[in-house]
């Protein structure tokens, strides 16, 4: 680049020409800082559209630049943060924190503020499944690499180890992660001394093996005996056939909320597998009139509750025996609830694992971000319609 260029005026220029009503506007990444600027350095830019705009990604060239669009509503950016903080890879949350107003200085302060406060407290300690995880991934590989049948297959493992080990690093200290050259920026932003043993030991057996096993006992040891994981919950179905598939199991849940505008949630906590949250609700049985029917029942024998319904907001479905089992979600409000009147099956046989009532407030948009409410469709329509469900519900 010619070095008369100003990179934020041309970023401003474009969001103005293609995006008029953008709420605000920001420049981000390295183009930023002259030092670091180079001649392949693009505009990563991030636009805040209207609520009624539809969000996307853009590839373009904008007065010779190469141009990365990020945009978005504020409802899809915030859904977009709370995505990569669960992953762990703040890479949105740092191009707020830290890039340069092009458009709507005021109206993103609030929304700069938040982000540059998350990205410096850090993502916490990784969970325990997410480090166990990652410590059998590592210690099988290195299992790989010691018996590689020749060359070729030892320098493919050696180059995903390296990379695992350094994921691992990062998760074993609570530290943000990263992929391609943020994983070693973020690796020298935690410790430099362990960043130049870990480049250095990319083309080299006997230091990849030293500084892999030095990790894996910083995070908890090798881990082969004992790992066990169960199947994951499937979201969608694949478009298999055109034969309209047939409907072997239905279920009725409620987003259910009490009068606090708080949602109802069961923690499950199963073995072989770390604590996730469900809605209340179950099966549909062939004695219930109907698949409402079926939830007020559910609801009295997992909560002993009572609800008014509203009405089925949301439906998802995945693959079971030769059909689909289909998932009917109704908002509903609390009528009342007592405890002691559980009587589900599901408590009588240990095996199921625990089943505990907790509460989540809808009000507060980052406290559902840190629940791993299942199916993840659910939760990213609960967290993008959070205020209409409020509203519906009758809940001020």
């Amino acid at each position: 680049m010619m070095a008369a260029v100003d990179p934020i005026a041309d970023a401003a220029a474009l969001v103005a020409d293609r995006y008029p009503d953008a709420r605000w506007a920001l420049l981000a990444g390295s183009v930023l800082d002259p030092g670091s600027r180079t001649a392949g350095s693009d505009l990563d830019i991030v636009v805040c559209v209207p609520d009624d705009a539809v969000g996307h990604r853009d590839s373009v060239r904008w007065r010779g630049w190469p141009v990365e669009l990020v945009v978005n509503t504020e409802a899809g950016h915030r859904w977009f943060i709370a995505k990569e903080t669960a992953r762990r890879k703040p890479t949105l949350v740092r191009m707020i924190a830290t890039g340069v107003p092009v458009a709507g200085e005021s109206d993103v302060v609030g929304l700069k503020a938040e982000c540059h406060a998350l990205l410096e407290a850090g993502p916490g300690p990784a969970p325990d499944t997410a480090l166990e995880d990652a410590r059998y991934g590592v210690t099988d590989l290195l299992d790989d690499l010691a018996y590689a049948r020749d060359g070729g297959e030892a320098d493919v493992v050696r180059s995903v180890l390296w990379e695992r080990v350094g994921h691992l690093a990062l998760a074993a200290a609570g530290r943000w992660d990263g992929g391609g050259k943020w994983l070693l920026r973020e690796l020298r932003a935690w410790d430099l001394g362990y960043a130049a043993r870990w480049v250095a030991a990319r083309h080299d057996d006997q230091a990849m093996v030293d500084v892999a096993r030095a990790t894996l006992n910083a995070a908890g040891g090798p881990l082969f005996e004992g790992y066990l994981r169960q199947a994951p919950v499937v979201d969608e179905i694949p478009a298999a056939s055109t034969t309209p598939p047939v409907v072997v199991r239905r279920a009725a849940r409620a987003i259910l909320l009490d009068d606090d505008g708080r949602l109802v949630v069961i923690k499950r906590t199963v073995p072989g597998r770390g604590p996730y949250w469900v809605t209340p609700g179950g099966g549909v049985e062939p004695e219930d009139g109907s698949v409402e029917d079926g939830l007020h029942r559910e609801l009295f024998e997992e909560l002993g509750a009572t609800a008014k319904v509203v009405r089925q907001v949301f439906l998802t479905s995945q693959p079971k025996d030769a059909g689909i089992a289909v998932q009917h979600y109704f908002l509903a409000r609390v009528m009342s609830l007592d405890l002691a009147l559980r009587s589900g099956p599901e408590f009588q046989e240990p095996m199921r694992g625990t089943y505990d009532v907790e509460y989540v407030d809808l009000r507060d948009d980052g406290a559902l971000a840190g629940v791993d409410l299942v199916p993840a469709a659910l939760k990213a329509f609960i967290r993008t319609n959070r205020g209409a469900l409020l509203a519906e519900a009758g809940i001020s």
